[in-house]
């Protein structure tokens, strides 16, 4: 699928066209000079006027050296402060996720607190074109503040610890640019340009507020500025920033999980109705917590709470009183399917969506002349405390609280005689245990740099600049645990079975009666968490020092302009040291995400270079065509080493059209918990990554055959425990990542109006990505191939059919962190820029465009027995194709209006099923309409903003036509109710109001 030999003719028939266009002009002015050498010498002489009236060169992003910003061949997108204001936008990862850059592919946000990810929780990072996050360097200023996060996951910059008030503007490189900035650099760079001037003290206040209540933000902010004589600038400023939980109780399309399974005749939803001894409204069908059950460890017949007031024991002896076995699905004489087990509580109502976050930051800058020689440093410090309140499933398997001899008629017994061995009546309880965890990030940046000339006469037109910089981020993360030593669960993996009989032996007698109705219920929650619980926490130090040098000027003039050079070292040394809680490190956790500690330093040592040359200027067809190239060559203490390149073609054709070209190589080192994370532990239901689940419906042949060789019953359900997925690094045999970036534009800005429209197409390789597979990847890769079995099926368990409980269930998934085979897309960016002023005042309309042709990962090459050749997810659930913003605003005097818009195209997560799901599919004993797909969706905002000479109003509405995210099947991973966890790019707060109140003084 490599279109290698595309981009390069394409890129070669460019260059060669300006070579042999460039070598016609020269050759134009090199015949008078033959005839008339006045005529030359007057050429000559008019070039320095010509070079007084171009642009004032500045340094772009993606580049060594100064130049005016026609003259980049890659393409940038700038985003202004002032887009946050008028479109409400209180931080700086809203601002950066929102742009159509981003939106296209799942971003890691605040609404992730219930999975393990990179940066651990309450982390925002951003991802372009979805690459991911490791693979999209952010800068300040031009350098590289270190990753920020808790845990060993830490590889990004952590949004949060840049406060938005800083904010002059973002330039995002829209490809790769390892050759100048290093490591990272693949998919794209975000440069974050800070304010350098305040000319007087500034105060800011911004609230974002929901119409529905939780979710409200608020923003105070100020700034002030100062200088000593003509020589020194400072500035100073500070930000508080507030952002309340949001419930998933407080939303609709995040309260109730249900099936969504629709009649495919009509007729709405035909979810199973609720008759659980809960369901007053039958309708009220929600699936958001599984408990107040009793699961018989010999049978597995489930006991809940009686719907009829009829009670009675199980064939294992069973009783407690006000329970009775359950029907799982039972079907009323009409045909509609019904359960009875307790999937709701009112408890639940406090379970945070969006946790709590709340940050603190503070930034200066100081720039100094000290007689020629610039010296400017910038500071910040941030700190974040993020909250989250949740609740999870806690179930052991058990004994009864006293044995056959003298049982407990309140709560119930376990006797039957038929056991006459020590496993006698042991059952699995499904309760409901609260969870919390508390996040502190202390966040620490220096930077420092000295610049200039040379004396006169000494490398004329050439500059100098040296700078260091350090960051140190300190987290800890809390959060409450499960003792396994209190759990009381005799089938705890890791735990002796001394006496042979097949079980864990019992790690201790609990301290409460587990089949207390209250404990099941969870009415009794605190009783259970004084019981069985704990709390601990861990700390993380992630500290990173950089140095670099860089030299930079003109090094001969040729006809079309002077040549240009730049090259230069860098030094960076980065370490990482995550010490999880000791209840973690000393194995005394239940059913939790476990690491063991994460620790390790690594440095590079790199040299670069760029040149720029002007191929010709002021020619017919060609305005003017600059060429430029850049090179990289680095060494890494754990990573390798090697080189790479980059070279691209700015053409102007006429005044009004421009093309631009790229190609260029890109690597990405691993990082560090790639390469020292300790064993890091998650867990996966059963269903999302088990294909031989109920395998006689699939279509899927490969399935069928290699499910039926496993000996998997071909109606098996999976139930059970979750399966535990064990994450690890590579360590020395990783890799760094390669790639290839190409891009090709043309940007048109037409005479007869203020109007500029860019496009450009880009293609991304990535050669020996770095990554650790899914869950669902890895089973999935056993059973879902021609080839079985292979060598994804020796890196995890399944249980015997003879397991007393979860026969059959996965368990024990190895997913160390290695090179996999490649990861490439392509696509098209547009641009477009109209303003024009009329007589009722200026209007200006921007809108870009992001249209992904296709996304896709190889993920092994021939040397590993797989069977699986790609995986393409563009257009999948969190990838769509096509994404979009607009706005169009109207200046009048001091008024400002402006109407904005979101576009993200439909997502279809179809293709990951084995069954066809847009036909109607069994539905128990039904037939139903699944829906695994996302609606394409348009969301609108407008603002009115008032700037009078010290204050300045601004109010609007965010979604004002209160758009929801689309809801799905409960198939497709979710986050809370029916709306998919990976679709990032729809707005989850609804409708909101939101003011900006500034004043100068």
């Amino acid at each position: 699928m490599s279109r290698r030999p595309f981009r390069l003719s394409v890129f070669s028939s460019v260059a060669i066209s300006a070579l042999v266009l460039s070598g016609a002009v020269n050759a134009q002015e090199s015949e008078p000079a033959s005839t008339e050498d006045d005529t030359v010498i007057s050429v000559i002489e008019e070039a320095p006027a010509e070079a007084e009236s171009r642009q004032d060169k500045i340094v772009v992003t993606g580049s060594l050296l100064a130049r005016d910003n026609f003259a980049s061949s890659s393409p940038i997108q700038v985003i202004t402060a002032e887009v946050a204001t008028l479109e409400g936008l209180v931080d700086t990862a809203a601002l950066l996720q929102g742009s159509s850059l981003a939106s296209g592919s799942t971003q890691l946000n605040n609404t992730f607190q219930n999975f393990v990810t990179n940066g651990g929780i309450g982390a925002q990072t951003i991802d372009l074109r979805g690459c991911g996050d490791t693979r999209t360097l952010v800068l300040v200023d031009g350098k590289r503040p270190g990753p920020a996060g808790t845990r060993g996951s830490i590889a990004a910059l952590d949004l949060n610890v840049l406060p938005q008030s800083i904010i002059s503007r973002i330039e995002i490189l829209k490809d790769g640019a390892s050759t100048i900035y290093g490591s990272d650099a693949v998919c794209g760079v975000v440069n974050i340009i800070t304010r350098d001037t305040v000319d007087s003290l500034e105060l800011n206040f911004q609230t974002t507020r929901p119409f529905d209540s939780g979710g409200e933000q608020y923003s105070i902010s100020g700034a002030y500025g100062f200088q000593l004589g003509d020589s020194a600038n400072f500035t100073l400023s500070a930000e508080y920033r507030l952002s309340e939980e949001l419930d998933a109780s407080e939303r609709d399309y995040l309260d109730c999980t249900r099936d969504y399974v629709a009649n495919p005749n009509g007729g709405g939803l035909i979810d199973r109705q609720n008759f659980s001894a809960q369901g007053v409204r039958p309708t009220t069908n929600c699936s958001n917590l599984y408990h107040n059950t009793v699961i018989d460890s010999f049978t597995g017949e489930r006991l809940v709470p009686s719907p009829d007031g009829l009670v009675g024991a199980t064939g294992a002896g069973i009783f407690i009183p006000g329970y009775r076995p359950r029907v799982g699905t039972g079907y009323t004489p009409a045909g509609v399917a019904y359960f009875e087990d307790i999937l709701d509580g009112q408890f639940l109502d406090n379970q945070d969506f969006v946790p709590r976050n709340e940050n603190i930051s503070l930034f200066g800058t100081a720039d100094v002349d000290l007689g020629g020689i610039a010296w400017d440093t910038e500071l910040l410090y941030s700190s974040r405390k993020t909250n989250v309140e949740g609740w999870r499933q806690f179930f052991p398997v058990v004994g009864s609280a006293t044995n056959a001899a003298g049982n407990n008629p309140a709560y119930g017994y376990i006797n039957d005689p038929a056991y006459s061995n020590s496993v006698n009546g042991l059952v699995q309880i499904v309760a409901p245990f609260p969870t919390s965890n508390d996040i502190e990030l202390d966040y620490y940046y220096a930077s420092s740099s000295l610049s200039g000339g040379f004396a006169p006469g000494v490398l004329d037109g050439w500059s100098w600049k040296v700078d260091g910089s350090y960051s140190r981020g300190e987290g800890s993360y809390g959060g409450s645990a499960i003792l396994l030593s209190k759990s009381g669960d005799w089938n705890y993996d890791g735990v002796a079975d001394v006496d042979g009989d097949g079980f864990a032996d019992a790690i201790s007698p609990p301290s409460i009666d587990f089949l207390n109705p209250d404990i099941l219920s969870g009415a009794s929650a605190s009783d259970l968490v004084a019981a069985v619980g704990g709390y601990q926490t861990g700390n993380t130090i992630y500290e990173q020092t950089t140095f670099t040098g860089v030299l930079a000027g003109e090094v001969f003039e040729l006809p079309a302009g002077p040549v240009g050079l730049g090259f230069g070292a860098e030094y960076r040394e980065f370490s990482i040291d995550d010490q999880p809680g000791v209840l973690t490190q000393g194995g005394d956790i239940w059913g939790s995400s476990t690491a063991g500690p994460t620790k390790g330093t690594n440095s590079v040592s790199e040299v670069f270079a760029e040149v720029n040359v002007p191929l010709f200027k002021g020619a017919p067809l060609a305005e003017d065509v600059e060429f430029s190239g850049s090179v990289r060559a680095f060494d890494y203490d754990i990573g390798g080493s090697g080189s790479i390149y980059k070279v691209g073609l700015n053409w102007q054709i006429t005044p009004v059209l421009r093309a631009r070209s790229s190609y260029g190589t890109s690597y990405r080192a691993p990082a560090l918990f790639e390469l020292f994370l300790e064993d890091q532990t998650g867990f996966q239901s059963q269903t999302v990554i088990d294909p031989c689940i109920n395998w006689a419906d699939t279509t899927n042949p490969s399935i069928r055959a290699n499910c039926a060789a496993a000996g998997i019953p071909d109606n098996y359900t999976g139930t059970g425990s979750s399966a535990l997925v064990i994450t690890s690094g590579g360590g020395e045999l990783l890799e760094p990542e390669t790639g290839d970036t190409f891009t090709a534009g043309i940007i048109w800005t037409p005479t007869f109006a203020d109007l500029n429209i860019a496009v450009d197409y880009y293609e991304i390789e990535i050669q020996d990505q770095i990554t650790s597979l899914s869950a669902a990847q890895i089973v999935g890769g056993c059973y879902g191939t021609t080839t079985f079995p292979n060598d994804f099926c020796a890196l995890f368990e399944r249980a015997p059919g003879t397991a007393t409980i979860g026969a059959y269930n996965v368990d024990n998934i190895q997913a160390p962190t290695l090179n996999v085979d490649s990861q490439s897309q392509n696509g098209i960016d547009l641009e477009v820029r109209y303003t024009n002023e009329f007589n009722f005042g200026t209007l200006i309309i921007d809108g870009s465009v992001n249209w992904a042709f296709e996304r896709y990962i190889n993920v092994f090459g021939s040397d590993f027995v797989s069977g699986i050749s790609d995986n393409d997810f563009n257009g999948t659930i969190g990838y769509p194709s096509v994404v979009g913003d607009a706005s169009i605003r109207l200046d009048r005097g001091d008024w400002t209006y402006t109407w904005f818009t979101d576009f993200i195209g439909r997502q279809d997560d179809n293709r990951y099923y084995s069954a066809d799901y847009n036909d109607p599919q069994a539905y128990f004993a039904l037939t139903g309409q699944y829906k695994v797909f996302t609606e394409a969706q348009w969301t609108h905002g407008m603002s009115v903003r008032w700037t009078g000479d010290t204050w300045t109003l601004t109010g609007g509405i965010r979604n004002i036509f209160d758009e929801h995210p689309p809801q799905v099947s409960d198939l497709v991973q979710l986050s809370a109710g029916n709306t998919p966890a990976a679709a990032t790019g729809y707005d989850i707060y609804g409708r909101r109001a939101f003011v900006n109140i500034s004043k100068k003084f």
